[in-house]
């Protein structure tokens, strides 16, 4: 272990990074003692001991005062990078402490894109004042390391049929039924029958999920009961965007969940076809790690379970 190794985990403190970060902003020992509410002789004996700890010149004096070596600019932009990451997590414990939320990150998949996640912001901010959100899209397998290791509070999606690791919290929002969708200028669309079969989609290029997405063997599973076997014009995507962007521009058909399709049919892009699509679902809700249960913790549910009560397709918000 060098000598800087050894000063920095032994005896650097809180302290000398204020001291630091002081002597960068005003550039005198003096203004810097003001500041901290100590003598100049001690922050003059601060700075020598840690210079003498880590065996390198921080700061040299000049007519100007204090100017940062090179050693000094680095060491000094790590300081504040600590100063922040502690005046957050002085934050967050005092928030966690009152049962507020100031800071949450997110983890999404394509379901909850398009209603369900910007739905829960707007009601979020509209509650709680000063609220950081960040989000993350991905898939499952993505998804669910980060919640384990506290990069996500929340995971917000397709549930798994599969059983979660122990200390994982899941929560069903609502259970969402599957339809087929096409562009509302496809050929099927113009039709004027009650009803159709999936015969009629045979033929047809389509867009599925790909391998890994939780919906992947629902759907191909589906369509090899029905005797519809997978074009070879076929699009594999997670992407909601794409999907919808091939569906539109082509003569793609695609098995989608109810709450997507009546989206972009209330907005004359889609339109479901008059095909039954039996026992197929999706369960839309959360994940979070059981520890976190707390105030904070409820505020999110509450939120998410009143925009559940707004948005959930007819009939998908009974107990599953």
């Amino acid at each position: 272990m060098s000598r800087s190794d050894w000063y920095i985990r032994a005896n650097l403190k809180l302290r000398h990074l204020q001291m630091l970060v002081a002597l960068d902003q005003l550039r005198s020992v003096g203004k810097v003692a003001n500041l901290l509410s100590i003598t100049q002789p001690a922050v003059s004996k601060m700075l020598g001991s840690l210079e003498s700890g880590l065996g390198m010149h921080l700061f040299e004096r000049g007519s100007g005062g204090m100017t940062p070596t090179e050693y000094g600019v680095s060491f000094i932009g790590h300081a504040r990078e600590v100063l922040l990451q502690l005046t957050e997590a002085q934050e967050d414990l005092r928030a966690l402490q009152e049962g507020r939320i100031s800071r949450m990150a997110l983890g999404v998949m394509p379901a909850a894109t398009l209603n369900l996640l910007p739905r829960f912001i707007i009601e979020l901010e509209a509650r709680v004042d000063d609220v950081a959100v960040s989000v993350r899209e991905g898939m499952i397998e993505n998804l669910l390391p980060a919640l384990r290791n506290g990069e996500l509070d929340f995971m917000v999606g397709v549930l798994p049929n599969r059983s979660v690791p122990s200390e994982i919290e899941t929560e069903t929002l609502y259970s969402d039924p599957f339809v087929i969708a096409v562009r509302q200028e496809h050929p099927l669309a113009m039709r004027t029958d009650p009803e159709l079969d999936f015969g009629e989609l045979r033929g047809y290029p389509a867009v599925l999920p790909p391998p890994g997405a939780l919906t992947h063997e629902m759907v191909h599973d589906m369509l090899a009961r029905h005797r519809v076997s997978v074009p070879r014009r076929y699009v594999e995507s997670i992407s909601t965007l794409t999907n919808i962007g091939v569906l539109t521009m082509s003569d793609a058909f695609a098995v989608v969940p109810l709450e997507v399709a009546l989206y972009f049919q209330n907005r004359t892009l889609l339109k479901v076809l008059p095909i039954q699509v039996p026992d197929v679902r999706r369960k839309v809700g959360l994940m979070w790690q059981a520890r976190h249960n707390n105030r904070a913790t409820e505020t999110v549910l509450e939120i998410f379970r009143c925009v559940r009560d707004i948005i959930a397709p007819p009939n998908t918000s009974d107990p599953i």
